[in-house]
């Protein structure tokens, strides 16, 4: 969205839109379908919480004391960046280790 020229608060407020959907859809299907570990649920959830109120509260600041917007596009950016670096890693190390790929259960459980 940023590429077609959309102010980077719009971007955010609507990727941020797309993630929650996306995340009550992938919830409530753990939920359907008895993976959902409820205490381990429950602490992502208040991490999550945590974690995007000292966000907003961070980069709000960092945005009023400069006047620009596009601290927004980079903390989007790095999320993306980190993530894409840290799955890697957990790649590499999971084909170290010679772990298999399987598909079925999650977080331990298998079906």
């Amino acid at each position: 969205m940023l590429a077609m020229g959309v102010h980077p608060a719009v971007s955010s407020a609507s990727s941020a839109c797309m993630i929650l959907f996306t995340s009550f859809t992938a919830t409530t299907s753990f939920i359907v379908f008895g993976l959902l570990i409820p205490d381990y649920a429950a602490i992502c959830f208040t991490i999550g919480v945590i974690a995007t109120f000292f966000g907003q509260i961070g980069l709000g600041y960092l945005m009023r004391r400069s006047k620009r917007n596009s601290y927004i596009a980079f903390s989007i950016g790095g999320v993306v960046f980190l993530s894409a670096i840290l799955m890697t890693i957990q790649s590499i190390l999971g084909m170290a280790e010679g772990e298999q790929h399987s598909s079925g259960g999650i977080c331990g459980q298998d079906q």
